[in-house]
């Protein structure tokens, strides 16, 4: 008879572990009134059930913890695109220098974020993209993940947008360091058009950020962003190319810190880089040479177009938000922002540019460029609208064209012009968005753009109408 309880009881432990608490009480009250067992004997079965319940909570707490699905955030976006250019015109013939275009197109991003023991984050993110226009295939474009929609539905690739880990003290946010193919570092104010990186660059390599708070409420915070990012490593040539960027700056705010009435940015910096004139560096492939001054080295009987020289530019940045009222305006919040940027590039070759490509360049000295900006609202959620306008003065050889704003005029340098954006959220993962670039060119170079002749002055449209669905 004892045999025969021990294994009734075996087996209801072991039915316990698949069904429900109510499920084992009713298997022991029929067995209790069978006969089978008395009561202080489902007493201790329950006892035992209750126990072991416990033991499987605390295991699958420790499990879950550790899961690393649990550590991820998921994080993506789809933007379709309707996109009209209007191009230059000739001035002594009135003729289009290019038929204008009509293009549609989509940009989809994804990415993961892991944060691992609060000192270490995994960032992830595959994107879409085409092959380099200018003929390096399968590699991308680096300042854009926009797809044309195109080729007879040929299937489109996806590309690694971003990989790199973020490193830093636990529990402290004061020094980070960042490795692999990271998202840009440096700060910019939100320029719909930035001066040197555009939006979607993410470098390689490696950087640095350190940052204090001060002040009784931490309203006050100076920082500090470093980037060594590798451009171009040839197998062949130990004379790699390489950019370093380092920026300091401070930031303010007045009011309270998580909704200030007023927040400040100012920040200065200087970048350099080392090798792009290296006559191994095959500018047609690998920078959209839309503005920067070339020249033609010959070497092993070949003839490469490169950059003219390397750059090294200063820079300061600004931006100032102002909340006027608590109150939104129009469903908007009431918030004002101003912003702008200075650049010049003192490498003093710049300025002669003898011996460059066909010849003496005119217009010398094209090494600097600024912006303003002005802002109202903030479209983050349902309802909420903005609407802003830029300034835009970029001559061709203050910076470096292949990683300017790939939007603006046709990207690069040698512009300056307008651009006009508003943006309206349908829902809080659903934005309407119109942009307009109304620019011209600053020097009467043939190397710039679709202008291959080369007429300061020629006027350019481009007209961006884009749905963006958040995920």
């Amino acid at each position: 008879m004892k045999t025969m309880k021990a294994l009734v009881l075996g087996v209801v432990l072991a039915a316990a572990g698949t069904t429900y608490a109510q499920s084992s009480d009713a298997i022991l009250d029929l067995l209790i009134k069978k006969g089978v067992i008395n009561q202080r004997e489902a007493n201790d079965v329950r006892e035992q059930l209750d126990q072991q319940t416990q033991q499987a909570i605390e295991m699958y707490s420790k499990t879950k913890s550790g899961s690393w699905l649990d550590a991820l955030v998921f994080t993506g976006d789809l933007r379709l695109r309707a996109e009209y250019f209007e191009f230059e015109r000739n001035p002594a013939t009135d003729l289009k220098l290019q038929s204008d275009r009509l293009r549609y197109r989509y940009r989809l991003r994804f990415g993961a974020e892991a944060d691992y023991h609060d000192w270490a984050a995994v960032n992830l993110r595959l994107g879409s993209g085409e092959d380099n226009p200018q003929g390096s295939k399968g590699t991308g474009d680096p300042v854009s993940n926009n797809t044309t929609f195109t080729d007879t539905w040929r299937k489109k690739p996806i590309y690694i947008d971003a990989a790199y880990v973020t490193l830093h003290w636990p529990g402290s946010d004061l020094v980070k360091v960042i490795g692999g193919k990271m998202d840009l570092p440096i700060w910019q104010p939100k320029f719909n058009s930035p001066l040197v990186y555009d939006f979607d660059n993410t470098p390689e390599g490696v950087a640095e950020q350190v940052q204090y708070k001060f002040g009784d409420k931490e309203q006050l915070r100076v920082f500090g962003n470093f980037g060594e990012f590798a451009l171009k490593e040839f197998s062949k040539d130990a004379n790699d190319s390489y950019m370093f960027d380092m920026q300091g700056g401070i930031e303010g705010k007045i009011g309270d810190p998580k909704a200030p009435t007023l927040r400040w940015t100012a920040a200065g910096g200087y970048y350099f880089t080392r090798g792009l004139d290296n006559f191994n560096y095959p500018i047609g492939i690998d920078g959209a040479n839309l503005g920067n001054a070339t020249k033609n080295v010959v070497s092993g009987g070949k003839t490469n177009l490169v950059l003219f020289n390397d750059f090294n530019d200063l820079d300061a940045r600004g931006e100032v938000a102002w909340r006027i009222t608590d109150k939104p305006v129009l469903g908007t919040p009431a918030l004002f922002t101003v912003s702008g940027e200075y650049l010049v590039n003192i490498q003093n070759t710049w300025d002669k540019l003898t011996g460059s490509a066909g010849g003496a360049v005119s217009n010398v000295n094209q090494t600097t460029g600024w912006t303003v900006q002005a802002q109202f609202g903030e479209a983050k959620k349902k309802g909420q609208w903005q609407v802003a306008y830029q300034y835009k003065y970029l001559q061709a050889d203050s910076t470096w064209d292949a990683i300017t704003d790939s939007d603006y005029g046709n990207g690069g340098t040698d512009r300056k012009g307008h651009v006009i954006k508003a943006a309206y959220n349908l829902q809080d993962w659903w934005q309407l968005g119109f942009s307009a670039f109304i620019t011209e060119k600053i020097s009467d170079r043939p190397n710039s753009g679709h202008d291959t002749v080369g007429f300061a002055g020629a006027e350019h449209l481009r007209i961006q109408a884009d749905t963006i669905f958040k995920f």
